[in-house]
């Protein structure tokens, strides 16, 4: 640098830069959340994983204290709102409904593109039994006349359910119980799949226990999952061998930092500590759950196992 003097020594140059330095602003790292969550439900409006969206969206908001903005991206059992998470930025700005073993099932579909154990898995929250349910005046009321009505009449019968997903769980209580029925896969989540059978355009819908809770006014459970009683459907046979469990969660997209999750999760775990939220899902025919995002990708992981074939 040259003055009216000469030239400066560079140890005068930067010495002045060091001072300059000192006295620049720094810029402030901003602290995870800091901008609005979105929350992607993959199934239509009124479906158990909207349910789950609307109860933790107040909790999560006020743990993280910025808005969460639930979207629906519908279709393919799940499959299209799975992408849509697969895709976007690992920031922790978008997450996931998950439901297990849909994310699984779904994920065997031609050309799907997502990989069920990559996701950041941020927890579980809740779970219920599989169930079958008639319309309210069927005269197949119960699980002896059902299965009477589907052996008498090989492939007659109708069973609604989500999806591949529903046709898998359909087919293991088939194989067991020795019958045979028409499977009809239905898109956009149980929502969509409720109105059939309320106004008998099927003969029977597989769902989870939960939904038959909901719906029991228009709709009759016949048999439960597993061997576990369940106080919203009092009377309600099991039939132990069937294996059926769907699970509620919440994921990232793969890549998703530590820390973030981390968050996440502390939020949404705040979230379900409500007595409120854990009212509600009691009441629901639902079983509440809490876990640590290691134990969570650890559940996803074990329930790929049984699913692999």
């Amino acid at each position: 640098m040259k003055g009216r003097l000469g030239y400066l020594p560079v140890s005068v140059l930067a010495a002045t830069a060091g001072a300059i330095m000192a006295f620049a602003p720094v810029a402030a790292v901003a602290e995870f959340p800091d901008k609005p969550i979105t929350l992607i439900v993959p199934y239509a409006p009124g479906g158990g994983s909207d349910q789950q969206a609307r109860r933790l969206q107040p909790g999560l908001e006020k743990a993280l204290g910025v808005e969460v903005r639930i979207v629906y991206k519908t279709g393919g059992g799940g499959a299209i709102g799975f992408n849509e998470l697969w895709r976007s930025n690992p920031d922790g700005y978008t997450i996931s409904n998950v439901v297990v073993p849909n994310v699984i099932i779904s994920s065997k579909g031609k050309d799907v593109g997502f990989k069920p154990g990559e996701f950041a898995y941020i927890g579980m929250t809740e779970r219920a039994l599989g169930a079958i349910m008639v319309p309210k005046g069927s005269e197949l009321n119960s699980l002896e006349k059902f299965v009477a009505a589907a052996k008498a009449n090989p492939g007659k019968l109708t069973v609604a359910g989500v999806g591949s997903t529903g046709g898998t769980n359909f087919e293991e209580l088939a194989n067991i119980l020795g019958i045979q029925a028409t499977y009809v896969p239905v898109s956009g989540g149980v929502g969509k799949m409720i109105p059939m059978l309320q106004g008998n355009h099927v003969t029977a819908g597989i769902t989870a226990s939960s939904h038959a809770v909901k719906h029991r006014a228009t709709v009759d459970t016949i048999v439960l999952a597993g061997s576990e009683a369940s106080d919203a459907l009092k009377g309600v046979p099991n039939e132990p061998r069937w294996t059926y469990v769907t699970t509620w969660g919440l994921m990232a997209p793969p890549g998703t930092p530590a820390d973030r999750v981390a968050k996440l999760n502390d939020a949404l775990n705040k979230a379900t500590a409500d007595p409120m939220v854990r009212d509600a899902l009691v009441a629901g025919g639902l079983s509440p759950m809490r876990q640590t995002p290691e134990e969570a990708k650890a559940y996803v992981l074990e329930a790929m196992k049984k699913f692999a074939k």
